[in-house]
């Protein structure tokens, strides 16, 4: 005999809300910039972690959506997007930018750690890529 369910909701009862993207300060989507759009997990049909922010407010929000919702943003008139961060790359003028070169960067800073207590210089090495768009405009990023 097969094993009882231990629910009897259908499966799409189970997937996450889907709340349009909106900016509760401004009361408003008009003014919304998507940043970054990454897989969803658990993995649910059509649905991603979306984060963006609104430009006017300078609010950043981060949620679960459609990829219709995310579709209906992204796609809007007038609003250019800038860089947008999907899985693991970054999309400027519509297209996947390309890495140029690779560095190792060196941050300094002093600090003090006990009061009254001697100066030293503390430092970090970061390797870091360089990525290029065909429009010329181009951003470090950690690699």
């Amino acid at each position: 005999m097969p094993a009882q369910p231990t629910s009897r909701v259908p499966d799409e009862a189970h997937q996450p809300p889907d709340e349009p993207l909106w900016c509760t300060r401004c009361n408003t989507d008009k003014h919304l910039l998507v940043n970054s759009i990454q897989s969803h997990y658990p993995p649910a049909p059509n649905m991603v972690d979306v984060a963006y922010e609104c430009h006017v407010c300078r609010y950043s929000y981060q949620q679960i959506a459609s990829v219709q919702r995310v579709a209906a943003v992204l796609n809007r008139p007038g609003i250019s997007q800038g860089v947008l961060q999907f899985g693991g790359q970054y999309l400027h003028c519509g297209e996947p930018m390309k890495t140029s070169s690779c560095e190792l960067r060196r941050i300094q800073t002093p600090l003090v750690l006990k009061p009254g207590g001697r100066l030293r210089m503390y430092e970090v090495l970061i390797n870091t890529r360089i990525l290029g768009c065909h429009c010329g405009f181009r951003m470090e990023i950690p690699d």
